[in-house]
């Protein structure tokens, strides 16, 4: 249970404790043939302050990606065993989030499956995936599914209408074609007038 308010829970907050690891797709700039996660992480903690939601093309946008596609690369799985096979830096569990866990190559995630399956100790991996059935079947086979339920209606409509002063029939409107997705709520909004016209053709 987080205190809020100790050193580590600072660290936690802005995403830059020792013992915390991201993987996320990227893509691959012209002089560097063994890209990281990490050459990205200054982007990736603004990214995420700004904007906890994002979706993949919105990450791919912030980083300027130039139409490529973002993927977790090979030189990536090295990066990640590399991290997890050191120990603690401040003595306690060690955590890999690996963001759109699908967008992995199929040579990373072989590279991976020892250390999924026998993590070190005190260590956690947590898939984050849009299609976790876009994962390799060995990579599903070793992880334990926990299925993030829609948010409900009403609670949407009322974020929309307390942080974005909608009126509370359209904040309910958009709530309901949502789907319990806050991030088409979010999309829906910055569509404008035209996205209303066609809530209400709907």
């Amino acid at each position: 249970d987080a205190c809020g308010e100790c050193p580590s829970c600072k660290k936690f907050d802005k995403l830059v404790h020792p013992d915390l690891h991201f993987a996320f797709p990227i893509y691959k700039k012209d002089s560097n043939k063994n890209p990281h996660s990490d050459d990205f992480i200054d982007k990736w903690r603004q990214a995420v302050a700004e904007n906890p939601y994002m979706n993949l093309n919105q990450w791919m946008d912030h980083i300027g990606t130039e139409n490529q596609q973002g993927l977790i690369y090979a030189s990536q799985s090295e990066e990640i065993i590399r991290k997890l096979t050191l120990k603690s830096s401040e003595g306690g569990y060690k955590v890999m989030i690996i963001w759109m866990a699908e967008k992995m190559n199929a040579e990373c995630s072989n590279k991976l499956l020892k250390i999924i399956e026998e993590p070190p100790t005190q260590t956690v991996f947590l898939l984050v995936s849009e299609n976790p059935d876009q994962l390799l079947p060995t990579i599903q086979s070793r992880v334990q599914h926990l299925m993030l339920r829609p948010i409900e209606e009403d609670t949407i409509a009322n974020a929309l209408t307390s942080k974005y002063g909608l009126a509370d029939t359209d904040a309910r409107q958009i709530a309901h074609v949502s789907a319990g997705s806050w991030l088409k709520a979010l999309e829906t909004i910055h569509l404008g007038s035209r996205a209303k016209e066609h809530i209400e053709l709907f």
